[in-house]
This record gives structure tokens, C-alpha cells and sequence, in this order.
């Protein structure tokens, strides 16, 4: 029995924290292209929520007229919303395009991330430092991507993820094609952005829309039903009375204690760290942190999606809700629902009403990186770069990486998931991944 999260107070403090990582570009006091000592973490549970300190950081370009990402959106015509999503009636992304012409590399968010997120933020700069256009778009799992774009109206499948990221980058192509010159096209992600990056290169392969120049995989899972099973079981009470509320309850203290303590301006990423070198948790309690996140990343995914397709599965069936309508409820519901029962109750049946031939190894087949595994294996235009620790891996799917992708591969020993993705070190080999080799 899993146990309860709150999604009120310790969401916002847990998104803040795993994102810190990613915070205060101008802060950063790394120097590009020199290191500034060894990654700090070699705990893997450290390193994945608390990112990279800011002495440890890629500095990017400093500008006297700072540039910023531009929000741009799509509307499909007569596509029908719920009331309750009346903010989601397109699709919305953000662009950073160069004045002259450049080569454009999407970049995707991972699960339940949204374009403007501080991941896909520093992702974006840093390659339009190198000189691309760049156009960051949301997870197929966040909200606004299920309510305003899903053909669907479910996430968490790839091919249908895919689908729909190969329709919404056409549309995107398209618009920046009428105001800039795009000389070839790139595409990346992280987390599970960067699973779709490669399934993307896979459709590309035979649609030859974009034609990838190209693909950088960012500490990726290798499945995908595997890595969402691991965070759910690290919120299974552990230890005799080692529960993931009790976690919870300890990290709101801390930080409430230390925030009451200071006098601070602002909470920003300087605090956050301050805050760091005060925390005492165990392992496990770090672990059932990570796994409360994605959960709460999941309950999102999994109400949006039964709102939209009115299937009955946290609300019930035909419950008209609005801006007035209370959801903490059906969000205490979601929230204690795991990957796998969401997989075999909720998206497998839909899977199954669609394809009369659809099976469970079938559709968990589909959602892993061995599907693709021969095209991986030969194709020399793309890129990896991950953490030989990541703790959404296991062994034999590190194992995987490493042959798959040989050389193309750039493993860390440390840095967890995506926690040293601002690293230094770690930015360095996303730009040398990116070198045309002319």
C-alpha cells in the first residue's frame, strides 16, 4: 500500500529543489570550456535532487540586452476542451531563433515537463549559444500537451507520444520556415524527451521530414515501464515504519526551520543550496522524495487524461467540472494510483479498444528503447550522454547503453538522473555531441 502525498505545499517545494539545479543562469560562476573540479555528488539519490551547485555550473553567454525565449502557440480548429482545462486550447512552446540563417535543434522535456521548465530553459540556451535556433517543447505528459494536442487523449504510450511530437514539429517547422532560414534540423531531450528523441529519429528515418542532422539522448530510460515502476516502489513503506509520508513530513520541517531562521530576499537556487547543506536524510528518504515527484507528475497525467476522454477512472463518468468545481479529492485519488495500475487498467484497455490486437509485452515492447535497438546500433548521427549511476537504470540496461551506442556514448560516473546535466563537464559533451563531422 502505497501512501498518500499532499500536492499542495511539498509539490512546490519538491519541483523547486529537483529543478535547482537548473536555476539562476547569470549566477553561475563555472567558466565554458574549463572545468571547475570533479562533479560533488557521488551519491546518486544526492546528486538527482540536488543538482549542480552553482561553483559547478556551465556559465553561458552573458549579454548586455539578455535574450530570452519567446512563447508562441497552436491551436487545432473545432478541437473540443473541457471546461476545467480552459487555459489549454493550444498547444504552447518556446522559441529562440538566431537574426541569420542557423540549423534548429527541438529540444523535448522529460516526464510531466513543460517547455518553459528550468531543464529545458538551460538546454535551450546553451545551444543557442552555440549558435541553433531552438524551439523547447512540453512533455506529451504534461497537461496542456494531453488537453490541447494528444490525438488520443492518453500519455505514456511512445508511438503515440511520438505521433503526436512528429505532427506538432511539422506545424513548428513550418512557422519558423516562413520568418527565418533553417539550414538542417537536430533534435533532443532528457528523461523521457530523450526517449522520444530517438523514436523520433527512428519515424524520421522513413517519413524524411526533417531529415536529423543530429540526435542527442540525455540520460534516457531504456524502458520505460521499468524506470516508472522503480519510482513507485520506492514509495512502498520500507523498514518497518520507514514511510514515504513520514519523508515527506521530515523534508517540509527542515526546510520550514531553516527558512524561518534566514532572512531571505528570495527563494533562488543560492538559498536552495544553503538549504542543502543543512539537510540530513537517509537514502531511502531521498529515494521516496524522487518517487513522490514523479507520482505527483503522474497524477497530473492520469486526471488530465480521464477528464479529457471522460472514461471514469478518477472522476466519475459524465461529472461536468469547471472553474469552480473542487479536485483535491480526485487528486488524493490519482495520487495513489501507480504506474502499473494506470498501465494495466487505464492505458492498456484504451490500447486495446483501438487495436483488437494489442497486447501487454506488446505495448511495454513498444515503450523501450530495444524495440529500435538495430537502428540505435547503426546510426552514426546519434549521440548519447548519461550517468553510469542513474538510478532510473539497472544494470543490464546501463550494460544496453554501452553497447548500443559504443563510442557515441558519453557515460559519467556520477550525477544520478539529470542532476549534473549543468555540470560543467556534462555540458561540454552535449556541445561535442552536437560537432558536424565534416
Amino acid at each position: 500500500m502505497t501512501a498518500k502525498v499532499p500536492a499542495t505545499f511539498f509539490h512546490y517545494l519538491l519541483t523547486l529543489f529537483l529543478l535547482a539545479g537548473s536555476h539562476a543562469f547569470a549566477a553561475s560562476s563555472g567558466t565554458a570550456g574549463q572545468s571547475t573540479g570533479a562533479y560533488p555528488f557521488a551519491n546518486r539519490y544526492e546528486a538527482t535532487v540536488f543538482g549542480t551547485p552553482p561553483e559547478f555550473r556551465f556559465q553561458l553567454k552573458q549579454r548586455v540586452t539578455p535574450v530570452t525565449p519567446s512563447v508562441r502557440s497552436i491551436s487545432i480548429e473545432n478541437r473540443q476542451v473541457p471546461e476545467i482545462f480552459w487555459y489549454c486550447k493550444s498547444v504552447e512552446y518556446a522559441e529562440m531563433l538566431q537574426k541569420d540563417e542557423a540549423p534548429l535543434i527541438f529540444i523535448i522535456a522529460g516526464t510531466g515537463g513543460r517547455f518553459s521548465s528550468s531543464k529545458v530553459e538551460f538546454l535551450q540556451r546553451l545551444f543557442y549559444d552555440a549558435g541553433y535556433h531552438t524551439v523547447a517543447l512540453s512533455s506529451p505528459t504534461h497537461f496542456n500537451y494531453i488537453a490541447s494536442l494528444s490525438k488520443h487523449g492518453v500519455a505514456g504510450y511512445v508511438p503515440y507520444d511520438t505521433e503526436d511530437l512528429y505532427t506538432l514539429m511539422q506545424w513548428v517547422k513550418e512557422d519558423v520556415e516562413s520568418r527565418r532560414k533553417v539550414s538542417r534540423y537536430s533534435v533532443t531531450g532528457y528523461s523521457l524527451g530523450a526517449m522520444h528523441s530517438a523514436f523520433l529519429a527512428e519515424r524520421d528515418r522513413h517519413e524524411k521530414r526533417f531529415n536529423f542532422d543530429k540526435v542527442l539522448l540525455i540520460n534516457p530510460p531504456v524502458d520505460l515501464f521499468s524506470s516508472a515502476t522503480t519510482f513507485d516502489s520506492w514509495l512502498e513503506a520500507q523498514n518497518g515504519n520507514q514511510t514515504p509520508q513520514k519523508a515527506i513530513d521530515k523534508f517540509i520541517r527542515q526546510f520550514s526551520e531553516f527558512y524561518k531562521s534566514n532572512n531571505f530576499a528570495q527563494l533562488d537556487s543560492e538559498v536552495l543550496y544553503r538549504f542543502f547543506t543543512t539537510v540530513d536524510m537517509t537514502d531511502t528518504e531521498l529515494k521516496q522524495l524522487i518517487g513522490a515527484s514523479f507520482r505527483l507528475t503522474s497524477s497530473s497525467m492520469i486526471f488530465t487524461s480521464d477528464v479529457c476522454l471522460n472514461a471514469g477512472y478518477v472522476v466519475p463518468a459524465n461529472t461536468h467540472l469547471d472553474t469552480a468545481s473542487p479536485l483535491m479529492r480526485y487528486f488524493d485519488t490519482a495520487s495513489q494510483i501507480t504506474f502499473q495500475d494506470y498501465f494495466r487498467e487505464f492505458l492498456l484497455p484504451y490500447l486495446q479498444y483501438t487495436d483488437s490486437g494489442m497486447t501487454e509485452e506488446k505495448a511495454l515492447a513498444d515503450c523501450s528503447l530495444r524495440k529500435i535497438a538495430d537502428f540505435l546500433r547503426t546510426s552514426d548521427n546519434i549521440r548519447l550522454v548519461g550517468n553510469e549511476d542513474d538510478p532510473i537504470l539497472q544494470t543490464d540496461e546501463v550494460a544496453f547503453l554501452k553497447q548500443t551506442f559504443g563510442k557515441r556514448a558519453t557515460l559519467f560516473a556520477t550525477g544520478g538522473h539529470c542532476g549534473n546535466m549543468q555540470y560543467v563537464d556534462f555540458a561540454q559533451a552535449m556541445l561535442r555531441a552536437m560537432e558536424r563531422q565534416e
